[in-house]
């Protein structure tokens, strides 16, 4: 993917303001949106034409191997004008949490793709990351505990390819998640050497859905996260 990077900002570039319709859910989608799935999934198509695409504009199908791709996470960051959103794509050969992973923020020009190994590390406050969303619904605040504490930032992918490059401590969301949503981020994360907990228990398996309270981080992190969240 990451060859592909110039076709990708190009699109980009091509569309620097939403334009905005509505799918039958009542969702938003903008051209930008539909543009990067097709760029994006005929990128995929030659380089693994056996799998099956499972995308938050295609998802009729499910199989292994299994390519889960979003091909704009955060479309209210891009259409509210915030630079935190992002390309996510997860390649699982069958239905175990494993494979690769490959995140892309076209605004900020961040590309995790690596997954390198993040050791835990104590610190006085450990700093996690949540949606605005959430934010804005009050169901978190500042300061968690004396030792923990959140700030709003961006789409869920965005977040796990930051978490996955040792920018944060741990990412919380309170909502449900598809895997186009998390696939590519938890991936990296899961390369970087942290885990992905679905009320309480860590995921092993891959699913279309996963319900909250989710929680990325170190294991070391889990106990009193799980404490505080669950």
């Amino acid at each position: 993917m990451s060859q592909n990077l110039s076709k990708i900002d190009e699109i980009v570039r091509k569309n620097p303001k939403p334009v905005i319709s509505t799918k039958a859910d009542g969702t938003p989608v903008t051209v930008l949106d539909v543009a990067l799935s097709e760029l994006v999934e005929g990128i995929c198509t030659e380089n693994f034409p056996q799998v099956v695409f499972y995308s938050e504009e295609k998802f009729s199908k499910w199989g292994f191997p299994l390519l889960a791709l979003d091909p704009l996470d955060g479309t209210k960051e891009y259409i509210e004008g915030r630079d935190e959103w992002a390309i996510s794509v997860g390649l699982f050969e069958s239905d175990r949490f494993e494979g690769q992973g490959w995140i892309y923020n076209p605004i900020t020009r961040e590309c995790f793709h690596e997954g390198k190994p993040v050791p835990f590390r104590k610190a006085e406050i450990y700093r996690g990351e949540i949606s605005h969303t959430e934010w804005k619904s009050g169901l978190f605040t500042t300061s968690i505990t004396r030792a923990f504490s959140v700030k709003p930032v961006g789409s869920i992918a965005y977040k796990l390819g930051r978490l996955a490059a040792g920018k944060s401590s741990f990412v919380v969301s309170k909502r449900p998640k598809n895997i186009w949503d998390i696939a590519g981020g938890t991936l990296l994360c899961k390369s970087a050497g942290l885990r992905f907990y679905s009320r309480g228990r860590e995921v092993t398996t891959v699913s279309e859905l996963y319900e909250p309270p989710l929680i990325w981080c170190h294991e070391e992190l889990f106990p009193e996260l799980s404490s505080i969240f669950y």
